[in-house]
């Protein structure tokens, strides 16, 4: 038996250290390919190792959890999380969240069961140092991924900002941050400085290049502000007077640094570098810090609305659309997160997440400064470990947190509970075998069954489904570039036959996917048929999963208006406008059903109210003005559009709402500057051709189709086909 038990705790071991190498994960079969891989294998190593915890946990007591303050606290926050859940707007997104996100109530349980694993399982420091340095370690090979990024040698994904394995400039930003802190720690942990030194400053070197062409402001503020923190920790704590100088001069330093940079930001060698003139653009009146500070307001109206337990994890959307600002039309349409985890945690979880969120950091830093003779911890690291802390805070105030960071942070909060529990010089022995009596034994293993059962369930029911999904999402994707529309609908259909949270995306991929082919002359009428009749059904169980979101209500409301359905497009689209008031894309949608059908006069009044909204929308001003054209008021566009370059310019939707009036002369003004800007496009050419067809000036258009011919030769035999039938008198 005692070999069995110690066969459990290797694979359990096995389990923790293999966490680490999550972070070079890239599952290129699978949707969100950085997101989706570390996620999934993230929550089956857990229930496998958690599984194995348990069943240790029964034979032998002492691989119980101990109680602590950050222990309570992080029970505290998950009991609040699962309450949010199922009290909020809607437990089934609150508990699987999406494939973009992956986190929810499912992720947090596993972080919250990894917690419990790590501080049952590694009892001594020694234990601690592998860890911490596995990590560190695998920090340094994601760093010099970056690298290569950095020289041309690997692609970015994300623009020039580096981002490796984890597919996103932030988190490899606040990733980078937790390396460099860890780095730090081991340095003035070691015993031979000038040794260790070749070690840890190479370390330390790359992971600051790195965090710096990231070009994360959050995280790059934080580090800044925490090594300040951390010096004037020191210089306050240390014992050797020479230590204190060395720490008060750093943080002079990075005093003066600071007002450096202040004082030279409008020079040149600023403006002229892409990260540092990130930084030189922060202001109250920068575009982003503007919509920031307007999503927080909507975050605190939405707090205010549920004050206590949130609207639930996952739900930030329904605050963002039912709170949605006019103004924030300058940024992306839809935004599921506030940039800022303390709001995310307010309004979805209540002041119950956040007070014990904040409670994790509190006492963290707690057990950092109290009580050191017990913990061990040297003033170095404490205030190291502190900074780290308020690093990542400083980070956590503009973005939102992902797998990773919070891996990282479920990590340390483990450690320093580890050292507040066991000290670092306890020497775990293995007690005698306890002899179990035979109903003892029956019990025990009727348990472990019980046990073994839930973990094969949860391994299947938790995950299985949602990796089928996410990979036939990226089949369909496949078939469908490969111009195969009946293969991709039907990997389509079987993404979503898995019936696991990645429906919600398989259906908006497959509902834009049947709108770019449902024209197409290659779909079989009768497969054209069923892939709108399936779509429809599908985008109304997904209404009816994921109430009052207008996303999904504008989504079914776009494609009954693009297939014909108009009285039901109608019909969804203003029941999302009354969600949802302030939003100018329903309006956009909406004006423009009523004018495709000639309702001329609501759809002027809809999108006169949608230009209303913020007058400052060019968007807005362009649909207004365009559909007044269609509506036969040349004029009033023609107002709308005098300060903004006026009517006539390249643009398709005053050309066609200019064909649609007969209004020759401006149609052959805006086909003369499509053509002024692709001189070699015939197309335009023949365009322009056309219209002069249409207003009888005949030699005109003969004279744009022989230039045609001109710039492409190929064209010849079709072009003088066409001259001669104009030169006939017929209109080819």
């Amino acid at each position: 038996m005692q070999k069995s038990i110690q066969a459990l705790k290797y694979l359990a071991y096995l389990g923790i250290f293999i966490i680490p190498f999550l972070a070079l994960v890239v599952s290129g079969t699978m949707f969100f390919p950085f997101i989706t891989g570390k996620n999934f294998l993230f929550r089956i190593i857990i229930e496998i190792t958690v599984a194995l915890w348990a069943i240790v946990a029964i034979f032998e007591p002492r691989y119980r959890p101990k109680k602590t303050w950050i222990f309570l606290t992080l029970v505290f926050f998950t009991l609040g999380m699962a309450l949010s859940s199922v009290f909020g707007a809607n437990f089934y997104r609150s508990f699987w969240s999406n494939y973009e996100r992956m986190e929810g109530l499912i992720t947090f349980l596993h972080l919250f069961a990894y917690f419990t694993v790590l501080i049952s399982f590694l009892k001594t420091e020694k234990a601690w140092d592998w860890l911490l340095k596995t990590n560190l370690g695998v920090n340094v090979i994601v760093g010099l991924y970056g690298l290569l990024q950095l020289f041309g040698r690997l692609k970015t994904h994300q623009g020039d900002r580096l981002d490796a394995s984890l597919g996103n400039a932030s988190y490899m930003a606040i990733y980078m941050a937790f390396g460099l802190f860890t780095a730090l720690l081991f340095f003035v942990r070691s015993k031979n400085k000038r040794s260790s030194i070749w070690i840890y400053a190479p370390i330390i070197a790359l992971q600051t290049i790195v965090l710096y062409y990231t070009a994360t402001r959050g995280a790059i503020l934080g580090v800044i502000g925490g090594l300040f923190l951390a010096s004037v920790l020191i210089a306050i704590f240390a014992e050797r007077k020479k230590v204190k100088m060395a720490a008060g001069g750093f943080a002079l330093a990075v005093m003066i640094l600071i007002g450096g940079f202040l004082a030279i930001k409008n020079t040149s060698f600023v403006t002229s570098s892409p990260v540092l003139n990130r930084f030189s653009g922060i202001s109250l009146k920068e575009r982003t810090t503007e919509s920031r500070l307007t999503i927080w307001k909507m975050s605190w109206e939405g707090f205010m609305e549920k004050p206590v337990l949130g609207w639930g994890p996952e739900n930030f959307n329904l605050v963002f659309n039912k709170y949605y600002e006019p103004s924030l039309y300058r940024q992306e349409p839809w935004f599921d997160r506030a940039h800022n985890v303390f709001f995310d945690r307010l309004v979805t979880g209540g002041v119950i997440g956040l007070v014990s969120y904040l409670g994790l950091f509190f006492f963290a830093v707690y057990y950092l400064w109290s009580r050191r003779n017990k913990t061990r911890f040297s003033v170095y690291d404490s205030a190291i470990l502190t900074a780290m802390f308020a690093a990542y805070f400083t980070h956590n105030l503009f973005v939102f947190d992902n797998l990773i960071s919070l891996i990282l942070f479920f990590t340390f909060l483990a450690y320093i509970h580890y050292r507040r529990v066991e000290g670092p010089s306890v020497v775990v022995h293995s007690p005698e075998s306890k002899i179990l009596s035979a109903d003892d034994v029956y019990k025990k293993m009727y348990m472990v069954a019980g046990i073994t059962g839930l973990a094969i369930f949860s391994i299947y029911y938790l995950n299985i489904p949602g990796i089928m999904a996410s990979k036939n999402i990226i089949y369909a994707m496949r078939a469908s570039s490969a111009g195969d529309a009946e293969g991709s609908f039907r990997k389509f259909q079987k993404a979503i036959s898995h019936n696991s949270f990645g429906s919600l995306e398989a259906r908006e991929h497959m509902t834009s996917f049947v709108l770019s082919t449902k024209d197409s002359p290659s779909v079989k009428p009768e497969i054209r048929s069923e892939m709108i009749s399936y779509t429809v059904d599908e985008l109304k169980k997904q209404n009816e999963e994921y109430p009052n979101d207008i996303r999904e209500l504008l989504f079914l409301g776009m494609f009954y208006n693009k297939t014909g359905m108009y009285d039901e497009a109608e019909k969804t689209l203003k029941e999302a406008m009354a969600l949802s008031p302030d939003k100018q894309q329903i309006y956009f949608e909406l004006g423009g059903l009523y004018i495709s059908r000639n309702d001329y006069v609501n759809g002027l009044q809809i999108l006169k109210t949608a230009f209303e909204l913020d007058e400052t929308f060019g968007e807005a001003r362009t649909i207004y003005a365009v559909a007044s054209i269609f509506a036969g008021n040349e004029k009033l566009a023609e107002e709308l559009m005098a300060d903004y370059g006026g009517t006539v310019k390249a643009d398709e939707r005053f050309l066609k709402a200019y064909a649609s009036k007969n209004n020759f002369t401006k149609v052959v003004s805006i086909l003369n500057l499509f053509i002024e800007k692709e001189p070699n496009n015939i197309q335009h050419r023949l365009r322009l051709a056309a219209a002069y067809l249409q207003a009888n000036q005949r030699q005109l258009a003969i004279a744009e189709i022989e230039k045609s011919i001109e710039i492409n030769p190929s064209f010849k035999e079709q072009g003088e086909y066409y001259v001669n039938e104009i030169k006939a008198g017929r209109n080819p």
